[in-house]
Formats: C-alpha cells, sequence, structure tokens
C-alpha cells in the first residue's frame, strides 16, 4: 500500500513540473530603486508576470535583496527555483512562496572570480556562466582572464571548466545556451564566442558583421523551438534609439533583421532580461517609455511585430523596474543531441558526420534515412527533445512515415553497427 502511495506521488509531482514548466508565466525582479547613495534603501521582489492578462503578481512578501548583479538570472522549472546575484551573494528563490531558499558568499577554490553572464541549461540542470578575474602582470597593469564556469546553487561553489583562459574580457549582458549543442555563447567586442559545456574550450568563433547600420546586438537569447540565437539589434548609440528584432548565426556571425520596422520604443534594458516563450514563438524584453513608464514586451519571432505589452505597476506613484525576466518553458525538456567527446556512451562511438544520408531535408510525408553499415537504431526527437518516432530496422536503408509530425525543427539520431550519428532535419 505505501509502495503504491509513493508511486502516486511521485506521478503526480511529474505531473506538477510539466505543468509548472508549460504554464506561460515570466519570471524577475520586482525592484524598487535605491534612495539617493543609499544602495541598502532599495528593494527587490520575486513576481511573474502573465503576458495574456497584464497580471503581476508579488511571490515574495519581504524583499530578498536590496540590489541585484547585472550578470545574469537563471530558472529552473524543474525544481522550481529562480537565482540571481546580489553583490558576492547568491540567491536561490523558491518560485511559488518568493521565500529564499539558500543565500551564500560565491567562493572559487582555484582563485577569486566574479560569476558572469549565467544561464540554465534544461538539458543537465546545471547553471552556466563566465568565472571572471583580474590577474596583476606588473605595477599599473593588470590582465583579463575568462573561464567557463559552473555554480553549485545550494552553495554558491564555482566550478572552471576552461582548462585555461578563453579569453580577456567579454561584451555586454548577453548570452545564451544551446541546449542541444551543448555549447554556451557570450560576445566579445567584435565575436561571437561559443564555448564546448563538455571541455570549457573554445567551440566556434566568428567575427560579427551587421546589415547597413547595425552596430550592436543585445539581450540574445537561444530559441529551443527553432534553433536560432534572437535578439535586440541597435543602429545607433544615442536615445531615442533605433532597433529591431534580429537574429544572429554563431556558425557564420551573420546578423540579420526579422523586423520589419524599428520597434516603437525609445530605449530598452541592457541587462539580460531577455527570454523566449517557445510554444508561442515570443522574444520578450523590457522598454522604457516616457512619463517614466516601463513595459514588458512581446515581439513575435516569425514577424517581428510587437504581440504584447504589459505596463509594470507603480508604487505610490514611484516607478517600479522588473528585470532579469526568465519564461517558465524557456527550453523546457531539451535534450542533449551531441554527445560528450570524452566520454563512450554505451561503448558507442560518434561516427564521422556524412556517412549517414537523409532524403528530402525539409522533409514533408516521408524521410528515406541510409547509412553506410546496417542501422540498429533511429530515434527522432523534437526541438524539446521529446521522442516523435522511434524504431530498430536492422537495414542499411529506412523511410519513416512523417506526415503526422508538425512543421519545426527535429534531431535524428542514427545508430548503426559503427556507432551512432545526430542529424537536424527540418519539416
Amino acid at each position: 500500500m505505501k509502495r503504491k502511495q509513493l508511486l502516486v506521488t511521485l506521478l503526480f509531482a511529474g505531473l506538477q513540473t510539466a505543468a509548472f514548466g508549460q504554464n506561460g508565466f515570466l519570471y524577475g525582479l520586482l525592484r524598487k530603486p535605491s534612495v539617493g547613495n543609499d544602495v541598502s534603501s532599495g528593494q527587490i521582489f520575486l513576481t511573474k508576470l502573465d503576458p495574456n492578462t497584464d497580471t503581476f503578481t508579488q511571490l515574495s512578501q519581504t524583499s530578498l535583496a536590496p540590489a541585484f548583479n547585472l550578470t545574469g538570472a537563471a530558472l529552473n522549472p524543474y525544481s522550481q527555483e529562480y537565482y540571481f546575484e546580489s553583490f558576492t551573494t547568491f540567491l536561490s528563490v523558491n518560485m511559488l512562496d518568493g521565500l529564499p531558499i539558500a543565500q551564500n558568499t560565491m567562493s572559487n577554490p582555484i582563485a577569486p572570480s566574479y560569476f558572469d553572464n549565467f544561464r540554465f541549461n534544461p538539458s543537465d540542470s546545471t547553471i552556466y556562466g563566465l568565472a571572471r578575474r583580474t590577474t596583476s602582470t606588473g605595477i599599473g597593469q593588470a590582465n583579463g582572464e575568462l573561464y567557463l564556469a559552473k555554480i553549485d546553487p545550494a552553495t554558491a561553489v564555482i566550478t572552471q571548466i576552461s582548462p585555461q583562459s578563453v579569453g580577456q574580457i567579454y561584451a555586454g549582458i548577453s548570452n545564451a545556451i544551446n541546449p542541444h549543442e551543448m555549447v554556451y555563447y557570450y560576445s566579445t567586442q567584435t565575436a561571437i564566442v561559443g564555448l564546448d559545456i563538455y571541455t570549457g574550450q573554445i567551440y566556434s568563433s566568428q567575427t560579427i558583421t551587421f546589415p547597413q547600420g547595425g552596430m550592436f546586438i543585445d539581450n540574445y537569447t537561444y530559441n529551443c523551438a527553432d534553433t536560432t540565437i534572437y535578439g535586440l539589434v541597435r543602429m545607433n548609440t544615442a536615445p531615442p534609439l533605433t532597433f529591431y528584432l534580429g537574429k544572429i548565426n554563431p556558425q557564420t556571425g551573420v546578423v540579420s533583421i526579422v523586423s520589419q520596422q524599428p520597434l516603437p520604443y525609445p530605449m530598452y534594458s541592457a541587462n539580460g532580461s531577455s527570454t523566449i516563450d517557445p510554444v508561442n514563438g515570443v522574444y520578450y524584453f523590457a522598454a522604457s517609455l516616457p512619463g517614466p513608464e516601463i513595459k514588458i514586451i512581446g515581439v513575435s519571432v516569425t514577424t517581428g511585430a510587437v504581440v504584447s505589452e504589459s505596463t509594470v505597476p507603480t508604487l505610490n506613484g514611484s516607478i517600479l523596474y522588473y528585470d532579469m525576466m526568465r519564461h517558465s518553458a524557456d527550453c523546457f525538456e531539451a535534450a542533449a543531441i551531441r554527445e560528450n567527446p570524452n566520454a563512450n556512451s554505451a561503448g558507442l562511438t560518434q561516427v564521422q558526420q556524412g556517412s549517414v544520408k537523409v532524403a528530402p531535408n525539409p522533409f514533408e510525408q516521408l524521410l528515406t534515412v541510409t547509412a553506410k553499415a546496417p542501422i540498429q537504431a533511429l530515434t527522432l526527437r523534437d526541438s524539446q527533445g521529446k521522442v516523435v518516432l522511434q524504431t530498430h530496422p536492422a537495414a542499411q536503408s529506412v523511410e519513416l512515415q512523417t506526415a503526422h509530425l508538425q512543421s519545426g525543427v527535429y534531431f535524428l539520431e542514427v545508430q548503426s553497427t559503427n556507432g551512432i550519428e545526430l542529424v537536424k532535419v527540418v519539416k
């Protein structure tokens, strides 16, 4: 009887997590600014926003901290925790009641460092960021160092992954994680750099090129639904700004514009406040309007048009801010398709790319897969990592019926007697 009760409890907990991860809410920090130079007078509350009803719900009944660091935020939909930094403290907050779970001083056992530009990776439930420190190279001289790192939210201990520094500086408060390929992206002043999450080494580095008039791409983030990095493309530096929703290809560094017209706001908050609802295809950011007035803007990643505006409430006539937003469904249940190059899964090796052919790609009704060796298993996953097709053909060629699949990006895992190859396909 007890075993049956436990099974029901675990099943219910799993259903709760699934519903939570897809509830369509934005979670962020509702901030009452400090008075004058008194930083301790500021107040911060974990708050959720329903962009469909423009309803802000303050979850924290008391202030969590007087200030936060513009270095990133993370949301764990599985444990239902929200993470941010305040000075040298790393805070974990319960997303149901807004109460702190843990708040510890950050520490790096190798050497003191900051922990910047961090995000949660749903494919391995880990928070990744940049361990940043400065070392003295002589009187009046210093050298910057960057390392891919992860942090334990329960203890705030930073673990460096990169065996050596991968750079000296990063530009802006923009970062993205591709949970499928297991790559962390950040920008220097001129390039978009991808770091291999498994090894901490540089995975890719491409000079950023803009369309005519483009100068910067800020607040970018990865969209699991179409495997694309979106951000705000800025055309000038002085307010009022002219900017568009755009995207960047990390394999080429090429930036392109999605919006047909400039977004109708004089300024946006460049503090890591970008997140995507992959289910509805909406990119969110915070915009400042005259008044002053703060709005949370939703933009279609398909058309680049504004689809929602939620006005941040005021307190006794004083302006409040809403920062460091994360969407509960952002890459929820994404699965890694690129295996750890240092690990041999189930005794299988990665086969040389190109030993498997798929046609047509893009596909519609049928997808034909041909390998150079007998295929032992085929697994097709959607962009969220869910298995939508699986078969064990024991043949070198197999035809998959795909008429029932929705349009989108899929990942095909082909296991043959030679090893495993992963192929990205599109319907």
